[in-house]
């Protein structure tokens, strides 16, 4: 399945990867961890992004996720991985077996070492959707790879065929709103990357989010997201902020270390970090349990 000609809305689950203690991938935990989110009702999932630690891994070990996780999913639910740019070869070699892996698009980065001007971040991405087997999402995370998308590059990109939308994970409500206009006359979808403006992005018009919040509490998320389609803003701004609060209990450590911990707190999978990452400081552990059981108490309960 691809995503080529329909918009892309919803709920997608920014996958955290399991990890066995010497950093391989522990299949059973991401099994587990993909019936989690089937299950609270996500829309779509994203593996091997910054949450899943994908730019520690090679492209065959991406790969080989994606492959499992399109197996664990349902037929027809989006499976969007994360692809770091290295070279534009090497892009399109990895977009290829990812599609024989069974991805419906691919989340792409920016090349994070020399800086990009706008015209450099143009000419790249032009050049990989000419050669995509899959359709792309652009992926704005200034903070990881010092390279900011501008509006009017997006707004150009949005009329190739192979560009189905943006993740954007700046926190910046401002640029976001002037990819949102600059972009309005294409089939373009933004979602946000930021769990906390969650409501604020889809008031604003991006239609929805790849979370990491969709790991721990799926159904937040997706409640957020089903609250505002119905109208019910009140309602939905009420989960938000339960569900800011459980981003803040998560945000410590050596990213994603914090979502790890939680998630072995629930009883989904293991801490352990895709090497050479860090696991959460023990200290931190019985403070993150006791801030997450206050923000949606009831809910973590073992898998």
């Amino acid at each position: 399945m691809t995503v080529a000609s329909q918009a892309l809305a919803g709920v997608m689950a920014a996958l955290v990867t399991p990890a066995s203690e010497n950093g391989a991938l522990d299949t059973g935990g991401l099994e587990r961890l993909v019936d989690r989110v089937v299950a609270g009702g996500v829309h779509g999932i994203s593996p091997v992004g910054s949450t899943g630690e994908g730019p520690k891994m090679s492209g065959d070990q991406r790969a080989a996720i994606v492959r499992r996780v399109r197996a664990c999913a349902p037929p027809g639910m989006p499976v969007i991985p994360g692809v770091p740019i290295a070279t534009l070869d090497d892009a399109v070699a990895e977009l290829d077996a990812l599609a024989e892996a069974g991805a419906s698009a691919a989340l792409v980065s920016p090349p994070s070492y020399y800086p990009l001007c706008d015209g450099a971040v143009l000419r790249l991405y032009q050049a990989l959707a000419d050669r995509s087997p899959l359709p792309l999402l652009l992926y704005n995370i200034p903070a990881f790879t010092k390279v900011r998308i501008a509006p009017e590059v997006a707004a150009e990109l949005a009329a190739h065929p192979q560009v189905a939308g943006m993740k954007d994970s700046s926190r910046d409500m401002e640029y976001q709103q002037q990819v949102l206009q600059a972009c309005a006359d294409a089939e373009f979808s933004v979602l946000t990357g930021t769990d906390t403006l969650l409501v604020a992005s889809l008031l604003t018009g991006a239609r929805g989010t790849i979370a990491a919040s969709a790991n721990l509490v799926p159904q937040l998320t997706v409640g957020i997201y089903q609250a505002f389609t119905a109208g019910d803003i009140p309602g939905a701004l009420m989960l938000q902020q339960s569900l800011s609060a459980v981003v803040a209990a998560c945000r410590r450590g050596e990213f994603p270390a914090g979502w790890k911990a939680a998630l072995e707190i629930a009883g989904v999978c293991h801490a352990h970090p895709v090497l050479p990452g860090t696991t959460l400081p023990d200290a931190q552990r019985a403070d993150l349990a006791a801030r997450l059981d206050a923000a949606w108490p009831g809910h973590l309960a073992r898998a």
